[in-house]
């Protein structure tokens, strides 16, 4: 059993497993959190109740001539997402090494 008291322990795949999915679930959740507040901030402050989308006229705005601006966003959020999974990875292999020692050096005395 570990040290914190509990009955099981949870393997150490599991483990960097749950880290990335508490961080993925506390990145969609403080998105939600914040488009919430966004939209209760602005609620009141309009003076009409529709607004004109960009296609609803034939203006050419300059983010037309941009291609390929959400490819560089994906491509962004993948290199994070590998690089926590990673650092997650090495962490957990990390703590199984320095158990081992732990455990060989007690196992010499």
């Amino acid at each position: 059993p570990p040290q914190s008291g509990a009955k099981f322990e949870l393997p150490a795949y599991l483990s960097a497993i749950s880290m990335t999915v508490e961080l993925f679930r506390r990145t969609i959740w403080s998105f939600f959190r914040l488009e919430h507040e966004h939209r209760q901030n602005t609620e009141g402050f309009r003076r009409v109740n529709v607004v004109p989308l960009h296609f609803d006229h034939n203006h050419k705005h300059k983010y037309h001539q941009t291609k390929r601006v959400g490819w560089k966003v994906l491509i962004e959020i993948v290199v994070v997402t590998s690089i926590v999974v990673a650092l997650s990875a090495v962490s957990v292999i990390v703590a199984q090494k320095s158990a081992n020692l732990k455990l060989s050096h007690e196992s010499e005395l």
